[in-house]
This record gives C-alpha cells, sequence and structure tokens, in this order.
C-alpha cells in the first residue's frame, strides 16, 4: 500500500498481494481478516480526494461491466454445459442404433448380388 512492492508489480489485486507476502493466492483468500482490511484500504485509496470524482464514477461504471461481463460469461459456459450434455445424449443414441442396425444385418444373412 506505500507505493513501494518488493516482489511484485505494485498491483492493488490479492494476488499481488499474496506475492509481495509470499504467500499462494489460496492461503491469502483464507485470511479473511487480512483480506477484508486490504480491500478496505484499496477502496479508501481509491475514492479518497485525491481520485476526482469523475474517475471514481467511471471506475465504478468499469466495475459494473466487469460484473456483467462475467454473469454473462458463467450464462454461456452453462448454456455450452447443457449442449455438450445433449449432444453426448445423441451420439449415445445413434451409437445404440447403430449397433441394433449391425446385428440385424448380421442375422439376416442375405447377400445381393449387383450386376456389373
Amino acid at each position: 500500500m506505500a507505493g513501494e512492492p518488493h516482489h511484485g508489480d505494485g498491483n492493488l489485486t490479492v494476488a499481488a498481494l499474496a506475492r509481495e507476502a509470499g504467500i499462494s493466492g489460496a492461503s491469502a483468500y483464507r485470511a479473511t481478516e487480512a483480506l477484508e482490511t486490504f480491500r478496505q484500504r484499496v477502496d479508501e485509496r481509491t475514492s479518497g480526494p485525491d481520485v476526482p470524482a469523475t474517475l471514481r464514477e467511471r471506475i465504478r461504471e468499469l466495475q459494473g461491466e466487469l460484473r456483467e461481463a462475467r454473469r454473462a460469461r458463467h450464462e454461456e459456459i452453462t448454456d455450452l454445459r447443457r449442449s455438450v450434455d445433449t449432444l453426448a445424449q445423441h451420439v449415445q443414441v445413434l451409437t445404440l442404433d447403430n449397433g441394433r442396425l449391425r446385428a440385424e444385418l448380421g442375422r439376416q444373412n442375405t447377400v445381393t448380388v449387383m450386376p456389373t
């Protein structure tokens, strides 16, 4: 927060905080109290008097756009998973039909001679 990163790029993210602390990202997320303090300090820093109101508004807009993009991506992934499940069921039905038709053909034991 002092603006002097030693192990990272200085971004105010949880990943950068974890790198700076020398811990894994998972460990950082488990330290809920420290994480909450970090997020509060980041919020204070980005909404303080040194940040113009227009930038604060732009930050809020971008955060909203990011939330919407994440929601849309989640919805798309869910739809694609449903499609994969449906297509897998169709493949299974076609495989069973193919096996049934091959068995039926094998039971007929008839050979059709085609004229040359």
